[in-house]
Protein backbone atom coordinates (compact mmCIF):
# COMPACT_ATOMS: atom_id res chain seq x y z
CA UNK A 1 0.00 0.00 0.00
CA UNK A 2 1.72 3.37 -0.76
CA UNK A 3 1.54 6.31 0.83
CA UNK A 4 -1.13 8.04 -1.32
CA UNK A 5 -3.43 5.81 -0.64
CA UNK A 6 -3.32 5.68 3.21
CA UNK A 7 -5.51 9.15 3.43
CA UNK A 8 -8.37 7.71 1.11
CA UNK A 9 -8.28 4.34 2.50
CA UNK A 10 -8.76 6.19 6.32
CA UNK A 11 -10.90 8.09 4.81
CA UNK A 12 -13.72 5.65 3.72
CA UNK A 13 -12.97 3.66 6.39
CA UNK A 14 -14.63 6.81 8.79
CA UNK A 15 -16.78 7.10 6.09
CA UNK A 16 -18.25 3.71 6.98
CA UNK A 17 -18.43 4.68 10.36
CA UNK A 18 -19.76 7.76 10.55
CA UNK A 19 -22.65 6.82 7.79
CA UNK A 20 -24.51 4.90 10.74
CA UNK A 21 -24.28 7.67 13.71
CA UNK A 22 -25.44 10.37 10.74
CA UNK A 23 -28.12 8.58 9.01
CA UNK A 24 -29.38 8.30 12.77
CA UNK A 25 -29.33 12.12 13.71
CA UNK A 26 -30.61 12.26 9.97
CA UNK A 27 -33.43 10.76 11.10
CA UNK A 28 -33.54 12.38 14.52
CA UNK A 29 -33.65 15.68 13.17
CA UNK A 30 -36.72 14.47 10.76
CA UNK A 31 -38.81 13.17 12.94
CA UNK A 32 -38.11 16.44 15.31
CA UNK A 33 -38.96 18.77 12.68
CA UNK A 34 -42.38 17.09 11.88
CA UNK A 35 -43.88 17.00 15.20
CA UNK A 36 -42.70 21.05 15.62
CA UNK A 37 -44.39 21.77 12.47
CA UNK A 38 -47.60 20.09 13.66
CA UNK A 39 -46.38 22.18 16.98
CA UNK A 40 -46.19 25.09 15.13
CA UNK A 41 -49.46 24.75 13.31
CA UNK A 42 -51.29 23.26 16.48
CA UNK A 43 -50.35 26.83 18.21
CA UNK A 44 -51.67 28.84 15.32
CA UNK A 45 -55.07 27.12 14.92
CA UNK A 46 -55.48 27.03 18.59
CA UNK A 47 -55.26 23.52 19.64
CA UNK A 48 -52.33 23.47 21.40
CA UNK A 49 -51.64 22.48 24.76
CA UNK A 50 -53.46 24.66 26.44
CA UNK A 51 -57.35 22.76 26.08
CA UNK A 52 -54.76 19.68 27.98
CA UNK A 53 -54.13 22.32 30.75
CA UNK A 54 -56.78 24.83 31.44
CA UNK A 55 -57.62 22.89 34.72
CA UNK A 56 -54.55 23.57 36.24
CA UNK A 57 -53.51 27.06 35.12
CA UNK A 58 -56.33 30.17 34.25
CA UNK A 59 -57.30 30.99 31.00
CA UNK A 60 -55.19 33.79 29.84
CA UNK A 61 -52.02 32.17 30.83
CA UNK A 62 -53.61 29.08 28.90
CA UNK A 63 -54.36 31.31 25.80
CA UNK A 64 -51.17 32.31 25.72
CA UNK A 65 -49.20 29.91 26.15
CA UNK A 66 -51.65 28.74 23.16
CA UNK A 67 -50.57 31.16 21.12
CA UNK A 68 -47.28 32.88 20.78
CA UNK A 69 -45.60 30.84 23.43
CA UNK A 70 -46.45 27.44 21.91
CA UNK A 71 -45.37 28.67 18.28
CA UNK A 72 -42.38 30.68 19.68
CA UNK A 73 -41.21 27.08 21.31
CA UNK A 74 -42.22 25.32 18.24
CA UNK A 75 -39.90 27.81 16.48
CA UNK A 76 -37.12 27.14 18.76
CA UNK A 77 -37.74 23.52 17.69
CA UNK A 78 -37.74 23.60 14.57
CA UNK A 79 -34.50 25.63 14.39
CA UNK A 80 -32.72 22.89 16.77
CA UNK A 81 -33.68 20.35 14.48
CA UNK A 82 -32.78 22.29 11.37
CA UNK A 83 -29.11 21.89 12.71
CA UNK A 84 -29.01 18.60 13.35
CA UNK A 85 -29.76 17.70 10.06
CA UNK A 86 -26.83 20.24 8.60
CA UNK A 87 -24.65 18.84 11.12
CA UNK A 88 -25.75 14.93 10.10
CA UNK A 89 -24.96 15.90 6.33
CA UNK A 90 -21.78 17.55 7.46
CA UNK A 91 -21.08 14.70 8.92
CA UNK A 92 -21.80 12.19 6.40
CA UNK A 93 -19.34 14.42 4.02
CA UNK A 94 -16.57 14.22 6.46
CA UNK A 95 -16.79 17.56 7.15
CA UNK A 96 -16.99 20.28 10.26
CA UNK A 97 -16.10 17.92 13.09
CA UNK A 98 -17.00 20.02 15.35
CA UNK A 99 -20.69 20.56 14.51
CA UNK A 100 -21.33 17.42 14.05
CA UNK A 101 -20.10 16.82 17.70
CA UNK A 102 -22.48 19.55 18.73
CA UNK A 103 -25.29 18.33 17.08
CA UNK A 104 -24.46 14.86 18.72
CA UNK A 105 -24.54 16.14 21.92
CA UNK A 106 -27.61 18.50 21.54
CA UNK A 107 -29.41 15.37 20.12
CA UNK A 108 -28.74 13.51 23.84
CA UNK A 109 -30.49 16.64 25.59
CA UNK A 110 -34.22 16.01 26.68
CA UNK A 111 -36.50 18.98 26.28
CA UNK A 112 -33.81 20.46 23.25
CA UNK A 113 -33.27 17.72 21.12
CA UNK A 114 -35.96 17.12 18.78
CA UNK A 115 -37.00 13.19 19.22
CA UNK A 116 -35.24 12.98 22.75
CA UNK A 117 -36.46 9.51 23.13
CA UNK A 118 -34.23 8.52 20.04
CA UNK A 119 -31.70 11.08 20.27
CA UNK A 120 -30.47 9.64 22.95
CA UNK A 121 -28.86 6.69 21.92
CA UNK A 122 -28.19 7.66 18.27
CA UNK A 123 -26.34 10.94 20.47
CA UNK A 124 -24.57 8.71 22.04
CA UNK A 125 -23.47 6.22 19.17
CA UNK A 126 -22.21 9.56 17.13
CA UNK A 127 -20.33 10.66 19.92
CA UNK A 128 -18.46 7.30 20.30
CA UNK A 129 -18.07 7.08 16.83
CA UNK A 130 -16.34 11.06 16.42
CA UNK A 131 -14.69 10.59 19.28
CA UNK A 132 -12.35 7.63 17.70
CA UNK A 133 -8.66 8.57 16.55
CA UNK A 134 -9.11 7.77 12.74
CA UNK A 135 -12.34 9.16 12.09
CA UNK A 136 -11.46 12.43 13.74
CA UNK A 137 -8.35 12.63 11.60
CA UNK A 138 -10.60 11.79 8.66
CA UNK A 139 -12.20 14.63 9.39
CA UNK A 140 -8.97 17.11 8.60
Amino acid sequence: MSEAQTPQIVASDASRQVSGPATGLLVTGIIGAFFAVLGLIASIVGMGIAPFIRDEIPDRYAEIWEGSMGAASSIVEIAVAAFIIFAALKMKELRQWELSLAASIVAMIPCISPCCILGLPIGIWALVVLLRPEVKEAFR
